[in-house]
């Protein structure tokens, strides 16, 4: 097999990633509710969360990440806890309603793509089961969110309670 561009595969992953994130848009219909199940998404991945982390992973400014929460909050999907490391801060948790909320809405989103990896071949769907491992790895490994811990937490950050 010959070698692929590194260039042309990551073109073609936002391609693809794009193309995936609007059909999700349209099974979920809603954009308020699929601004809900990110920001859910993001709670469940670094929870718990305070809001300047929470901002970051969600790629909002920390003012309406605050707002965003709060509706969460108010809409029983998260939980607003005292930071055990800084009395001043919040942090955010998925309550039962948010995990079932998330849960609900990826399992129609799964409905409805799911028809097209069944008639993926055995072989295919290990093909992209080690890419997306791959992918994941990567982002694991380099998501901006995941190293900023000691800026959240240090004494200069600005304050999440809000």
């Amino acid at each position: 097999m010959d070698d692929v561009d590194s260039a042309e595969l990551v073109s073609r992953l936002v391609v693809v990633s794009s193309r995936l994130t609007r059909a999700f848009r349209r099974v979920i219909g809603n954009e308020n509710s699929l601004a809900a199940l990110r920001a859910l998404a993001v709670v469940e991945q670094y929870q718990p969360v305070r809001v300047g982390h929470f901002a970051q992973g969600y790629l909002s400014s920390q003012p309406a990440a605050t707002k965003l929460l709060a509706k969460l909050e108010e809409a029983g999907l998260v939980v607003r806890e005292p930071s055990p490391t800084d009395g001043r801060a919040s942090q955010f948790s998925l309550t039962d309603a948010g995990r079932a909320r998330l849960a609900e809405n990826r399992a129609i989103m799964i409905e409805q793509i799911q028809p097209y990896f069944e008639s993926l071949s055995v072989e295919e769907r290990q093909s992209v089961d080690r890419a997306l491992g791959l992918v994941s790895d990567f982002l694991k490994d380099r998501h901006p969110v995941d190293g900023v811990d000691e800026q959240i937490e240090g004494p200069d950050s600005d304050s999440d309670a809000g």
